[in-house]
């Protein structure tokens, strides 16, 4: 059982510290689709298990930066993600390799489990991911800690990179989600653009530079109500 204060899921303004610990919880406890398979109830010791890791990683001084849906939160409202995405260096993820379970794994990822618990490793042997590690995190006080994540422009870069991926998938439901938290960071946040296309020009073809700023510039026209007309 929980032996700790639970805030209330909320899908309103958030007005508490974010909790890495209750994003997860919630994002897999209230997700309906696990309640059709009978598993809610595998996701009671969530909470435990990642401020377990998040121990694990601060007594053994790993450096890493967290990226994915939980650093989107800290800029996203009223979004969820069901695992922890760590953006870490070979050599640090083989100091903790002993403690996890490896699912899968290739040059660029590492998807693994800590004693059940999802976790996806995005290494720093690809280019992009080193240069937001190395240019692009700042620190964000978690309810668990303050902890290093992707600024908006890492989150920018690595949202484009993984859109490319996804169009020669043709996973275009996940490309549609990404599309949106973009577009939110875009509407948002005052992003130098203009920087993010100089960097770009290190990991994109300029073809999908060309697609990307189209695809900026669409999100940057004035909304208009179309009930005025």
């Amino acid at each position: 059982m929980r032996n700790y204060q639970f805030i209330e899921p909320t899908f309103g303004v958030r007005n508490h510290r974010l909790a890495i610990c209750q994003s997860i919880y919630d994002a897999n406890a209230f997700n309906i689709r696990n309640w059709k398979n009978n598993r809610a109830a595998d996701y009671e010791m969530l909470p435990e298990l990642v401020t377990g890791f998040l121990k694990l990683l601060d007594e053994l001084q790993i450096d890493f930066c967290i990226v994915g849906g939980i650093a989107y939160l800290a800029y996203i409202q009223d979004r969820n993600t069901k695992d922890l995405d760590i953006l870490i260096s070979v050599t640090e993820l083989e100091r903790i390799r002993n403690r996890l379970t490896i699912v899968d794994e290739d040059a660029n990822f590492t998807n693994a489990e800590f004693e059940g618990m999802r976790i996806d490793f995005l290494k720093t042997s690809n280019a992009l991911f080193d240069y937001v590690k190395h240019h692009e995190t700042a620190l964000y006080e978690f309810s668990e800690g303050r902890y290093p994540i992707a600024t908006v422009a890492g989150l920018v870069l690595m949202r484009f990179d993984a859109i490319v991926d996804l169009y020669q998938k043709g996973n275009f439901n996940k490309i549609l989600r990404y599309e949106s938290d973009l577009r939110f960071l875009t509407v948002n946040y005052e992003i130098d653009w203009e920087r993010i296309w100089t960097v770009s020009r290190q990991f994109f073809t300029d073809g999908q530079i060309d697609e990307f700023r189209k695809m900026v510039a669409e999100w940057q026209k004035p909304r208009v109500n179309p009930f005025l007309k």
